[in-house]
């Protein structure tokens, strides 16, 4: 079959094309069947226990592939109107149970693998961390991402986009908001204060792009933001700052994956904001004690929006700009391949490899 990489894109200006991009070995990347040209992609999350099985979503539902992404369905997942689909997290010993994050802040199961679903945690949209109703680019948050503890499934973790770091210990059955920690850190340094979308110094630590657990470090949490990585080993009660700007020039952190195969090796996609002219994708072999840029010498030209690792594959690595850059590599990120989604592609903000 050979290696086949995603983009996922979204309408961010008139005449441009939001879906999911496919391109398999070195060839040009096409929409996949299945899902509409209109729309925003914000995850692909290849599933790890089902080969061929790759669920997208998007801002108008969840679709599901059985094909290895050569076409989708729309799962029958009962979201209220206006709802849009920002993360899926599989449980890592039960192939069948899934969660979707959404935005507004709201979360998804099912326990027969997507044949059905119900609404977790609230019965409605849960509530923001800060007043959103000024904001200047989005006026609601979404989940970015959900991460079950392999060592403890009925913990499970969130990164929600300016309301910081959310908790549920049933398996995502009821959700608790654990930001105070990651406020009392701004408190402690005041370089950690921004904001951008609303008028609120913690907007920039509270500005959640992803969350990790590795199975080499049982009950903590890898939590990275605007503001950097920053990691939590009780849950949300107490916090470290990883400090990367020790080691690299950006730390806006838009995306992190921790190899399947290799629970010590973490990947971060660097950037300066959510609009430059530059990133870099960075490794640690160390689960963020020390990193080093692992991209060279390919160049991303504007921000990179999202990456993936391989599912079952620690060799397999991707990441994608927001100007369309797809660079990947399928020997550990020892060597790229370069590749670029069509003028027409909408802003791109997510990737996927199998």
């Amino acid at each position: 079959m050979g290696t086949i990489v995603f983009a996922g894109t979204a309408v961010t200006r008139p005449g441009s094309v939001g879906t999911l991009y496919r391109a398999q070995g070195s060839g040009s990347f096409a929409p996949v069947a299945g899902i509409p040209l209109d729309t925003g992609v914000q995850a692909i999350t290849p599933h790890p226990a089902k080969p061929g099985v790759i669920y997208a979503s998007t801002h108008c539902g969840l679709f599901e592939s059985t094909d290895n992404g050569a076409s989708f369905r729309k799962l029958p997942v009962p979201s209220a109107e206006g709802e849009q689909f920002w993360s899926v997290a599989i449980h890592p010993n039960d192939p069948e149970t899934m969660l979707a994050g959404c935005g507004p802040i709201g979360v998804y199961k099912t326990t027969d693998g997507g044949a059905s679903w119900r609404r977790v945690g609230s019965s409605g949209p849960m509530a923001e961390r800060m007043d959103m109703t000024e904001g200047k680019f989005f006026k609601h948050s979404r989940i970015m991402a959900l991460a079950y503890d392999p060592a403890d499934p009925a913990m499970v973790y969130g990164a929600v986009e300016t309301s910081g770091f959310i908790v549920s210990e049933d398996g995502g059955e009821t959700w608790t908001n654990r930001s105070e920690g990651l406020v009392a850190l701004v408190d402690a340094d005041p370089a950690l204060k921004s904001q951008i979308n609303v008028p609120d110094d913690y907007e920039g630590i509270l500005d959640a792009h992803c969350v990790r657990v590795s199975p080499d470090r049982p009950g903590t949490c890898f939590y990275a933001c605007r503001m950097g990585l920053f990691s939590t080993p009780d849950a949300g009660r107490t916090w470290r700052n990883h400090d990367i700007r020790r080691f690299a020039e950006f730390s806006y952190t838009r995306d992190m994956r921790i190899a399947a195969q290799d629970p010590q090796t973490m990947y971060l996609a660097l950037s300066i904001a959510s609009r430059s002219d530059s990133g870099a994708l960075y490794r640690s072999d160390d689960l963020g004690e020390s990193l080093y840029r692992c991209d060279q010498p390919v160049t991303a030209v504007s921000t990179i929006m999202g990456m993936g690792a391989g599912a079952t594959d620690s060799a397999k690595v991707v990441y994608v700009t927001r100007g369309g850059q797809v660079h990947f590599s399928d020997d550990g990120a020892k060597g790229w391949q370069a590749g670029q989604l069509p003028p027409e592609a909408g802003d791109a903000y997510c990737a996927a490899i199998v």
